[in-house]
């Protein structure tokens, strides 16, 4: 068997083509697709994506208001669904899931490809 000459150290992050040929995904700004990358290295199929304003604002280097826009965008697109709303006393920011991926043992909704509404 011939030996793989692709290696990678800390992992990867796989998209469906299907997806990345999507009118949707083809739509998204540049922010939002560094956003959906950022998101899928917290992402886990057991558990929400916890990440939140803040976070972006520093990974970014955007404003709140960007920040807060962006992740409207790639919700109104169908990339991502609110799993459980945030909670500023707890310090606790949203929860959510990729559509395009498994949550809680089930099947990606995939509601990007429901795009444009």
């Amino acid at each position: 068997m011939a030996k793989s000459k692709f290696k990678v150290t800390g992992g990867v992050i796989v998209q469906p083509l299907l997806m990345l040929d999507s009118l949707a995904y083809q739509n998204l700004t540049a922010k939002s697709v560094k956003l959906m990358s950022l998101m899928q290295r917290h992402w886990r199929e057991d558990k929400a994506i916890n990440y939140g304003v803040t976070q972006v604002t520093q990974s970014l280097k955007c404003s709140r208001s960007t920040a807060s826009a962006l992740f409207k965008e790639l919700q109104s697109y169908g990339f991502i669904a609110i799993v459980d709303e945030a909670d500023f006393y707890a310090n606790k920011a949203r929860s959510w899931r990729l559509t395009f991926r498994p949550f809680l043992n089930r099947e990606p909704t995939n509601d990007w490809k429901q795009w444009p509404p």
